[in-house]
């Protein structure tokens, strides 16, 4: 069931078998396989997440290479809920834990918000987190090429960026190593530091090493059309040209509701987990891209179906055989 500021009284009162904080493929799928095992489940989905964002679904099996992360969305959420799933729009505040059961608070409402808690057993964190983009006057201009021809992940799009003259806009002195990965799918690199920090001398002989241009001005605009990269000019007016680009500023983790529960175990940002994405909290699991590991939508979905088994293994087990009581003696 769809809930929202005016029926989710009706669902307060319930202990869910688990919440699902995220509604992308990682959340989604999770809920799905929740749902057929017969679970209680909710999800609630802050919105515009990572899996919205992407505009083609180029490297994940059994879809139109040109589909948009959205519709593949669109369609998890629809499927979770004909499954008998509750979703929920709405920003996950905080988790405690009570010992028998999680109680998570949610905001709802960007304006005159209110902050109901929900209960649950168990807790998939799915949350993920959004790729930080070089901020430019003009932001629009950014969102005409990113997801298109200026990518953030060099595992998903490096084939698209084969032989081309690409750029690497680097967040720091580390970012820039991508680089030299970079290379396996095009030599022809030129790295961006949009004014952000100072390379090292160090760094800048290893670049000249490779033939790699560094330009240290902050960018002005991209060029191109129909969203295809053409060319990149900077505030000074120097313009390069250039037909495909890699964005390796880092990303925001959408995990600050977990940074209260001391018995999890952190790597950076991101959770440790088991091999069922279990984490070090026996009731709380991380699926997709807030656990350590790649950040795809093939392992996202994935980490989802394993997460919602291991919780559908623990809640069978303490549950007794259903008996057909027509067949037992009197």
């Amino acid at each position: 069931m769809k809930l929202s500021s005016k029926n989710l009284h009706e669902r307060t009162d319930v202990l869910y078998d688990a919440i699902v904080a995220g509604g992308g493929a990682g959340g989604l799928s999770a809920a799905i396989y929740l749902a057929r095992y017969g679970l209680k489940c909710l999800v609630v989905e802050k919105g515009r997440g990572r899996s919205f964002w992407m505009q083609e679904l180029r490297n994940y099996f059994g879809v139109d290479p040109t589909t948009p992360g959205r519709q593949l969305q669109k369609h998890g959420t629809e499927t979770a809920l004909s499954w008998g799933a509750d979703y929920l729009m709405g920003y996950v505040e905080d988790v405690a834990d009570r010992g028998d059961h999680l109680e998570v608070k949610v905001k709802v409402g960007k304006q005159n918000s209110i902050y109901p808690v929900f209960k649950a057993k168990y807790l998939v964190a799915a949350t993920g987190i959004i790729d930080i983009l070089p901020q430019l006057e003009d932001m629009q201009n950014v969102y005409d090429y990113a997801g298109y021809t200026l990518h953030v992940c060099m595992i998903c799009d490096g084939f698209d960026m084969w032989d081309q003259k690409a750029i690497l806009i680097a967040g720091s002195e580390a970012k820039i190593e991508a680089a030299f990965v970079l290379s396996w799918f095009t030599p022809y690199i030129t790295v961006l530091t949009h004014g952000l920090f100072t390379v090292s001398d160090a760094m800048k002989q290893k670049l000249q090493e490779h033939g790699y241009p560094l330009i240290e001005t902050p960018i002005a605009r991209f060029l191109g059309e129909n969203h295809k990269l053409q060319g990149v000019e900077f505030v000074d007016g120097r313009r390069i040209e250039c037909t495909t680009g890699l964005i390796n500023m880092g990303a925001k983790y959408h995990n600050h509701y977990l940074k209260g529960i001391p018995e999890l175990t952190w790597e950076g940002e991101s959770l440790v987990t088991d091999e069922f994405c279990q984490t070090t909290h026996p009731r709380i699991f991380a699926v997709g891209d807030l656990k350590k590991g790649l950040n795809q939508v093939s392992i996202a979905v994935a980490d989802g179906t394993l997460a919602a088994t291991k919780i559908w293994r623990n809640i069978r087990r303490s549950t007794p055989p259903r008996k057909w009581l027509e067949n037992i003696p009197a």
